[in-house]
């Protein structure tokens, strides 16, 4: 029997902050594609069908804790000020965007700090898209507890599932899937950069909180909750895997696009490091990849690497940017691909966090995330 309901958190502030008016993208000044639109859209979409979801907006204050085991302590506060500052010395109140980014070839003849916001744009950013308005860190920080209290309720929504599988009242191919939908997103966050419309990374923060809770063991082997991390959106996770390179737990996968955005990560090459080597698995896909192959790949992936890994909880990065008809990025698949993926990632039959990331295609965006989360619950929607 499939889970009757999915709780979806999530919070108007996710909308009524953080609006920018533009972005840089291909050398052209454009309107900005992560648009409080995003939101709005997959809410109207999930609170068409039925009663499959329970949509809250309670939200709990975690503090500044959880997010500073993820995030470097001078990254935090150039984010809160940065845009004060900013207007302080010039710059335009429409929004922090770098005018330098240090290249390597050239900050490695310094190590000096940047002492003005003017560069300290350029410091703790890496592109044309990640701009900070008077309240994008009220939004980031915003998202982050909004993820953090839907991790908190999947503690308790295992919980409840270890009890009624011993019971016999469900089984183990029917775990449950809750739903944080957040923005600004946060894969490509770094621990001390931001980029790609991402500030705090949402879900390493939820990762590490997960993993940090004294009271919580793995069934695996009693130690901290293991963490397998699915990464699905059609962009690498360049922050999720930096924070975690090199540490064994949480296991970090990706499915994303060969030669795309964020460039230069993602490789099969990148493994990991010291106790994080074979912790981190790159699988690039090439921009013709069908729905068919991505599920097979995806399966495959599941098969040889999650559930060896013996996770406690799965945490997905949910992009659907990899839409055939997305104006920024895509492979070819379709509408009718995403129910599938949702199921495969039911099949490993652990219980499951869903945070949203990209997707762009405004027309179809609640439709293909509603398709992933109705085909984890062995559902189909109604368009």
């Amino acid at each position: 029997m499939a889970p009757s309901r999915m709780k979806v958190f999530t919070s108007t502030l996710c909308t009524t902050l953080h609006t920018p008016a533009f972005e840089f993208l291909s050398g052209s000044e454009t309107h900005f594609f992560e648009s409080p639109d995003r939101r709005d859209v997959i809410l109207k979409y999930l609170e068409s069908q039925g009663d499959a979801f329970e949509v809250t907006e309670r939200v709990e204050d975690f503090g500044a804790g959880p997010i500073e085991r993820v995030h470097k302590q001078d990254f935090l506060d150039y984010l809160k000020t940065a845009y004060e500052e900013w207007i302080q010395e010039g710059g335009h109140p429409n929004g922090v965007l770098p005018g330098t980014i240090p290249h390597y070839k050239v900050a490695r003849l310094g190590k000096l700090k940047a002492a003005n916001c003017l560069a300290k744009s350029g410091e703790y950013c890496f592109d044309m898209s990640a701009v900070i308005t008077k309240d994008t860190f009220k939004a980031a920080w915003n998202a982050a507890q909004v993820t953090l209290t839907a991790a908190k309720d999947l503690v308790r929504a295992a919980d409840e599932y270890e009890k009624s599988v011993e019971a016999g009242s469900t089984t183990r191919e029917n775990p449950p899937g809750l739903y944080a939908l957040v923005r600004p997103p946060g894969h490509h966050a770094q621990s001390d950069i931001c980029g790609g419309y991402c500030y705090l990374n949402n879900l390493a923060i939820a990762a590490q909180w997960l993993i940090d809770q004294p009271d919580l063991k793995s069934n695996a082997d009693g130690g901290p909750k293991r963490i397998a991390i699915l990464d699905i959106d059609f962009h690498h996770g360049n922050g999720t895997q930096e924070i975690f390179y090199s540490v064994a737990n949480p296991l970090y996968t990706s499915l994303h696009s060969v030669d795309d955005y964020p460039y230069f990560t993602g490789s099969a090459l990148e493994k990991g490091e010291g106790e994080g080597l074979g912790f981190n698995i790159n699988i690039p896909l090439v921009q013709a990849t069908t729905n068919d192959d991505y599920v097979e790949t995806l399966d495959k992936l599941i098969q040889d690497h999650v559930i060896p890994f013996k996770p406690d909880y799965i945490l997905v990065s949910l992009g659907v940017d990899t839409y055939k008809d997305d104006p920024i990025a895509g492979f070819l698949v379709t509408s009718e691909g995403y129910p599938r993926i949702g199921n495969s990632i039911r099949k490993i039959g652990v219980p499951t966090l869903f945070i949203q990331e990209g997707g762009y295609c405004i027309e179809k965006l609640g439709l293909n995330v509603g398709g992933i989360l109705l085909g984890y619950m062995g559902k189909t929607g109604s368009l």
